[in-house]
Parts: structure tokens; C-alpha cells; sequence
């Protein structure tokens, strides 16, 4: 009779197990894998869910491997304060960049106050040859070319393209003739 009743006992735990506990793991993996190619972090919920029974905290590592609950107090004051003085390192050198950034951007707008200004004399320059041409033009020849005859050739070139060519040929007309040459040689260039 004893074999019988472990037979039965035998039986009812096979039973038990095709029964209950096989289709119960079945579904539950299937479930984590479902969940995972939704992109849920199955694993993160498991630990999660896991940290409130007390055997089973003694045995989950957090990110830096370290136990989860085997950080003593010292080693905790020790990583914090390590945190903290990156974090003031951190800031200095972020300081450090702004103190920077300020000074490149003072100095590109002192340059473009620089550009704007040479950019207005340059505007200038043309208008002001203008109008000495024009008073030129309005001279004699004679004393245009007498007056013009003590400045340099790019001097005289800058003045005389803005002049009419009736006008530039009675200045050169007065001139020298090695002088009137040389004008001549750099208009034509």
C-alpha cells in the first residue's frame, strides 16, 4: 500500500506542474518578452518590484555594481563629496568659458565698430575726389596742373579719373612732359 500512495502523491505533483506551473512560467515569459519589444525596461520594473523583499535586496547590484544596499555610510559621504567637488570643478570651468565667450564677443564688436568706420572713410574717400576734381575743373589748367604737379602720381590719378577728358587733357597739357607721361602711362593701365 505505500507504493500506492506515493504513486498517487508522485501523480499529483506532475499533475501540478503540467497543470499549474508550466502554462503560469509559459505566460510570464511571454508577457516580459511582449512588454520588452514594446520597449518597456523589464528589467528596471523586476528590481524595482524586487528591493521591498529583504533576502532578495542582498543580491541586486545598482549601475555602478556596487550592492544596493551595501554602501555603508563613510563610502556614501566619500562618493557624494567626490560628486560635489566635480560639480564645483565643473562650474569653474564653466565660469572660466563664460568669462571667455564675453571677452570674444567684446572684441568682434570693437572689430565690427572698426569695419563700420572704415567702411564710412572708404564711402568718403570717393565723394571727396569728386568734388576736388570738380574744383580742378573749374580752375585754369595752368594752375591745376601747377598744383597737381607737387602731389604724387596716385595722388594725381585718384583726382584726375574723376575728371572729364577735356579737363585731364588740358591739365597734362601744362605739365611736364615726363610727368604728363607717367599719368598718362598709369591711366591707360
Amino acid at each position: 500500500m505505500p507504493k500506492k500512495q506515493t504513486e498517487k502523491k508522485a501523480g499529483k505533483l506532475q499533475w501540478f506542474m503540467l497543470i499549474v506551473c508550466i502554462p503560469t512560467l509559459f505566460a510570464v515569459i511571454l508577457g516580459v518578452v511582449f512588454l520588452s519589444i514594446l520597449g518597456v525596461n523589464v528589467i528596471d520594473l523586476g528590481k524595482n518590484a524586487m528591493q521591498d523583499i529583504p533576502v532578495v535586496v542582498d543580491f541586486l547590484e545598482d549601475e555602478d555594481g556596487n550592492k544596493a544596499s551595501g554602501l555603508s555610510g563613510e563610502e556614501a559621504l566619500e562618493k557624494l563629496t567626490t560628486k560635489e567637488e566635480e560639480v564645483s570643478r565643473l562650474k569653474q570651468e564653466l565660469e572660466a568659458k563664460e568669462l571667455e565667450l564675453r571677452n570674444v564677443q567684446e572684441e568682434l564688436e570693437t572689430l565690427q565698430i572698426e569695419l563700420e568706420t572704415e567702411g564710412e572713410e572708404i564711402d568718403e574717400a570717393p565723394s571727396q575726389s569728386k568734388d576736388m576734381a570738380k574744383i580742378y575743373e573749374a580752375m585754369s589748367a595752368g594752375k591745376a596742373a601747377a598744383i597737381l604737379s607737387e602731389m604724387n602720381i596716385e595722388q594725381i590719378l585718384l583726382h584726375m579719373q574723376e575728371m572729364s577728358v577735356d579737363a585731364q587733357a588740358a591739365i597734362l597739357g601744362k605739365m611736364e612732359p615726363e610727368k604728363a607721361a607717367a599719368i598718362m602711362k598709369k591711366l591707360n593701365d
